[in-house]
């Protein structure tokens, strides 16, 4: 009975997340690995849900591209001490980014390729990249990864992915589409042939296929799809406007007769009828005393309605934590709006991290592609992990231009920050700008044209001492 007594005793001072009440839900008890939650045909569930919404609701097709246009957009660049292989290779990249020679079906281009990869798993949770022999991409959507048929008892699979005792990936089960519902497994494809892009946020032992971030949205985006509907129709319905007419009497004041109506008094009715035309403009209608006409509507939607689905719109959004300014300009003032930028822009870095790495394996299999095809050359004794290149992503240009290039300027001076960091925020890379910049001074020269490149002086405002003035 005492231990009893301190046992209750001490659940007192334990954490109220451990204490479920009839309120909420109760928490469950067992940890189990994220694949867990959507194993089999839940996986499958999820990804054709968000894309349903990607195609019927614009405010999900617009958080993708917004995504995307943050995040998927990159400048390659060689960063070798030697120019001429810096040209050579940043040459080849934009060879090989064609469609051509990037997708193996001759559609989409490197960077397009990489923007759908990225789409694909915002609204499918992961994607796949397969590396052909011949230097282009087969694109594999989330469905196509399943567990083969010729699977063994003593492998480890988890949703289409064999993994080792460690949870790194090994092989890929590969299928592909034989009609609009059915699949059938094609091969397996070993885990170095083939980039797996994904959303991960636990180790590789608790997660093998990837879940996006989108799916805690899911749900809110569904409901307002569906109390647009709903308020369009009833908005419909009150626009339908109708007149009641009132009368104090105890007997009818007879039949009201609108444009085109047929209807007739009956014999011996000696009541007047109304007669209202909607069609000819305003209608004077002279009624009997006592009488009352009005109209009847609906102001709708609510305000309440348009609140609460704005709340839904700005908790929705957060699941790619874009700021509500971006959905609504009018939601706030120049400088909110720049400070949202600034912390969406930061909360991109680990999203684009991502994009890196991806681009990262790329360049490399195509540097060993290249080297094995006779189409670069190395310097002696170079290996592919000696080239050093940089995937550098698309920055904005400045909002006022004036101000933030002088304190850019001053920032540089007081060593506070630097040229590249600068012109990487602003989309441009600091040894193109110089290169661009020595080539039209050359040219300019040669056509007898000065250019100058110096920031004027701020004019100075001079305050007269208080003894000056009189």
């Amino acid at each position: 009975m005492l231990r009893n007594l301190a046992s209750q005793a001490a659940s007192f001072f334990s954490y109220d997340a451990l204490k479920p009440s009839g309120r909420r839900k109760a928490p469950r008890r067992t940890v189990v690995r994220e694949d867990h939650h959507v194993r089999g045909g839940k996986h499958r569930a999820i990804q054709e849900n968000a894309s349903d919404l990607a195609r019927n609701l614009s405010i999900a097709a617009w958080m993708v591209r917004r995504h995307l246009d943050y995040v998927a957009s990159f400048d390659f660049h060689g960063r070798n001490e030697s120019e001429e292989l810096n040209q050579r290779i940043e040459k080849l990249v934009a060879e090989d980014s064609r469609p051509s020679r990037t997708d193996v079906a001759g559609r989409f281009g490197r960077e397009k390729m990489f923007r759908i990869a990225e789409a694909r798993r915002v609204l499918d949770g992961d994607t796949a990249l397969i590396k052909l022999d011949d230097g282009r991409f087969q694109g594999i959507q989330a469905d196509l990864i399943r567990d083969p048929s010729d699977k063994q008892t003593s492998e480890t699979w988890v949703n289409g992915v064999m993994i080792g005792r460690t949870g790194r990936p090994l092989s890929y089960g590969i299928h592909r589409r034989t009609s609009d519902t059915s699949v059938a497994f094609v091969r397996r494809v070993n885990a170095p042939n083939l980039i797996h892009y994904g959303f991960f946020d636990r180790y590789a032992g608790d997660q093998v296929r990837g879940i996006s971030p989108l799916v805690s949205a899911l749900n809110p985006l569904r409901d307002v799809y569906e109390n647009f509907d709903y308020a369009l129709a009833k908005s419909k319905v009150s626009q339908l406007f109708a007149l009641a007419f009132y009368r104090d009497a105890e007997d009818s004041a007879g039949t009201v007769e609108y444009e085109g109506d047929e209807s007739e008094t009956e014999a011996g009715d000696t009541n007047d009828k109304y007669s209202v035309d909607f069609g000819g403009g305003p209608a004077l209608l002279d009624l009997e005393p006592g009488d009352r006409a009005e109209f009847l509507e609906s102001r709708q939607p609510s305000s309440e309605f348009q609140a609460f689905t704005q709340l839904i719109i700005q908790c929705a959004i957060k699941a790619l934590d874009i700021p509500y300014s971006f959905y609504d300009e009018s939601h706030t003032n120049f400088f909110g709006s720049r400070a949202a930028w600034l912390h969406y822009d930061r909360s991109c870095n680990d999203k684009r991290a991502d994009q890196i790495e991806m681009r990262r394996s790329y360049t490399v299999w195509k540097l060993a592609t290249w080297i094995r095809d006779g189409r670069l050359i190395l310097p002696r004794g170079w290996r592919v992990s000696d080239v050093a290149f940089e995937w550098v992503p698309k920055g904005l240009p400045w909002f006022d231009t004036a101000k933030e290039v002088r304190g850019n300027v001053a920032a540089v001076k007081g060593a506070l920050d630097n040229p590249q960091r600068i012109c990487r925020a602003t989309g441009t890379d600091l040894y193109d700008n110089i290169d661009q910049i020595a080539k039209a001074k050359e040219y300019a020269a040669k056509k007898g044209v000065s250019l100058e490149y110096v920031l004027d002086q701020a004019p100075q405002i001079i305050v007269p001492d208080a003894t000056d003035i009189e």
